[in-house]
């Protein structure tokens, strides 16, 4: 039988056929794993009747061997009892293995879909209305680009991976990126690993707030302070431990111990307040310590190929949380905290609390601890989930880059306003449904004018361009054959509502956006804006719209920007004539086939020379020859 690591070593093999084996693999195991579990299961309970029938025979009768025999029926079921806790938790690890294959499956098949529980896959806390690009793009929500890419675990590396879509790297942040990406998605195994481990220490943002915040705080006990109170401490709790003892043999003066008790009883009601601020955030029942240790360890060992992350991102990440040796490994010291929180923890149960602080000032030990670790290594803790949240979200991108090696990993080029692709498609659409198309804004374009007839492909042209640049400029692999683009801005106008709260309408919206768009361009050391804008103005009348879109565009394009506009006014076409070429028509076009309306989805040269939205009308029942006769008659 194949083990995991003799899967993910045979590069031939592309990301689907090594997930199936992967997948039919852990369908053996489980069962064959899952017939133990049920004959241990079994086996149980009829240990834990041999145990109640010993001991019921020996309770009726006093026979030695029934006392024998409850003993060897009582060690069997402890024994069993044991085993099928291994099994049952190998069970398990084994259904989890199996999901995450299931679901890389799923994603490649492009079924994929988050269940209803899982909201957070959905992204849909990033949505911001005044974004300017992820709404109009689908970049958050259901059927979105964030539902196909999030593998990861923690909140903060969702919340990384989101802010990547919202926002482009810069040209040599992006190249480290990608080179990080790449060697993440040759090593199929470590992205497994570091998902699993990362699922273990799932925790809600408040959790791991509360922890960074409590590290960022100064010590609480002075260093001066801190020798002195452990020696008062030892000696009142030595003390106090001997002369208990001493009291068993009934000295008199012994019974001061209950004088001690009362001091320390007193001093840690003081106290209370102080300790309980340097106790309280690590030691929390959700604490994510310890659920953080195992995933920073595991992003410790590294890539199984290590010459090929050794240059990349990845490793500069791994180097900071490996620090300067096995002894300062920022999973060894969170293990260390971890220790010290699990100390402290005896705060959850009331009785036990009280005792050990009456007794032995356990309090004032488990502060002492904690404050010490947060002296000496709180400042770089905020360091250390940083770089776990980034390679979470690297991994991710790599995941989405293993799962389609047919997507391009784009050139990244100083050419200001470039973006040239070739096959050019939209990743949320079905391979067997999608057209891909080719798109040159190089320089002697700067802006494409797409017209066409509805349903046609306009807005996914403008959706696919968005979202490749998106993808490209996070370091992602692209639903292209190709593609060249320099840093860019992305700004859309594409999916603009009115807002009755604001009493704006749709118009109102739409030139808000466009206002912004022109600020930014219009604005000293302006970047380069790929601008996109869907039906623009098509809010108002054809004249108005016709002045204002052409003042509009041109001035975008005057600035140095690039991008595509899409209109069904049919007068915005003169654009290319007037910026001598500057501004290309293209268009897409439908035809009818046994009465049908088709579309082919190719761009194509030059403005439509027909429109569907008659025949759109007269394809749903609309009788427009009826209408209009009726119209004369009345």
């Amino acid at each position: 039988m194949k083990t995991q690591e003799t899967i993910n070593s045979e590069p031939a093999k592309d990301a689907r056929q090594q997930r199936q084996a992967q997948l039919a693999q852990l369908r053996q195991q489980r069962e064959s794993t899952a017939g133990r579990d049920a004959s241990l299961a079994r086996l149980r309970g009829f240990t834990f009747l041999a145990l109640l029938g010993a001991g019921a025979w020996g309770l009726l009768t006093r026979e030695a061997l029934a006392a024998w025999l409850s003993l060897a029926a009582g060690s069997g079921f402890a024994m069993l009892v044991v085993l099928h806790a291994r099994v049952s938790t190998r069970l398990f690890e084994i259904d989890r293995r199996k999901l995450l294959c299931e679901r890389s499956l799923a994603r490649m098949d492009e079924q994929y879909r988050a269940a209803p529980k899982e909201t957070e896959r959905l992204g849909e806390v990033f949505t911001d209305p005044e974004h300017p690009y992820s709404g109009d793009l689908d970049l958050f929500g259901h059927g979105s680009l964030f539902e196909q890419l999030d593998t990861t675990e923690t909140s903060g590396g969702r919340a990384r991976l989101a802010s990547w879509l919202k926002g482009a790297a810069d040209p040599e942040e992006l190249g480290q990126r990608q080179a990080a990406v790449q060697a993440l998605s040759a090593d199929l195994l470590f992205r497994d690993e570091l998902i699993l481990a990362a699922r273990r220490c799932r925790t809600a943002a408040s959790d791991a707030n509360s922890l960074l915040a409590w590290a960022a705080e100064k010590p609480t006990l002075s260093p001066r302070h801190r020798p002195l109170l452990l020696l008062a401490g030892c000696v009142v709790a030595l003390t106090t431990v001997l002369m208990v003892m001493a009291s068993m043999h009934g000295q008199w003066w012994t019974r001061l111990w209950l004088l001690l008790i009362a001091v320390q009883g007193t001093l840690m009601f003081v106290l209370r307040g102080r300790l309980g601020s340097v106790i309280a955030p690590p030691s929390q029942r959700s604490s994510p310590v310890e659920r953080y240790r195992a995933i920073v360890a595991k992003i410790e060992e590294g890539l199984k190929d290590e010459p090929t992350s050794s240059a990349g991102r990845f490793e500069t990440l791994r180097g900071r949380l490996r620090g300067g040796g096995p002894t300062y490994r920022a999973s060894t010291q969170l293990a260390r905290l971890d220790r010290a929180a699990g100390f402290a923890s005896v705060r959850h149960s009331a009785l036990g609390h009280f005792l050990m602080n009456l007794g032995f000032m356990w309090d004032l030990w488990c502060a002492y601890g904690l404050d010490r670790w947060r002296a000496e290594h709180g400042a770089v803790l905020a360091a250390w989930l940083d770089a776990l949240h980034e390679c979470e979200a690297l991994s991710a991108l790599a995941t989405f880059a293993a799962e389609h090696p047919q997507y391009a990993w784009p050139t990244i080029n100083a050419k200001a306003g470039h973006f040239v692709a070739q096959d050019l498609g939209h990743p949320l659409i079905c391979t067997s449904d999608r057209v891909a198309n080719d798109v040159a804004l190089d320089g002697e374009t700067a802006a494409l004018m797409i017209t066409g007839s509805n349903m046609s492909g306009k807005s996914t042209m403008l959706r696919s361009i968005g979202i490749a640049a998106v993808l490209g400029q996070a370091g992602a692999p692209v639903c292209a054959r190709s593609l060249e683009m320099s840093p860019m801005v992305l700004w859309t106008s594409m999916r603009v509502d009115d807002s009755l709260a604001e009493g704006a309408s749709r118009f109102y919206a739409e030139i808000a956006k466009l206002k912004r768009i022109l600020d930014i361009v219009q604005a000293p050391e302006a970047p380069v804006v790929l601008f996109l804008l869907d039906e623009v103005l098509h809010g108002t009348n054809s004249r108005e719209r016709n002045i204002g879109a052409k003042a509009i565009v041109r001035r975008l394009v005057e600035r140095g920007a690039v991008g595509a506009v899409s209109s069904h006014d049919l007068g915005l076409t003169s654009l290319e004539e007037l910026t001598a070429g500057r501004i290309a028509n293209t268009h897409f076009e439908d035809h009818l086939e046994d009465g049908v309306m088709c579309f082919d989805y190719r761009m194509k040269r030059g403005p439509v020379a027909t429109s569907n939205a008659l025949r759109l009308m007269r394809a749903v029942g609309i009788d427009l020859e009826a209408l209009t006769e009726n119209h004369g008659r009345s």
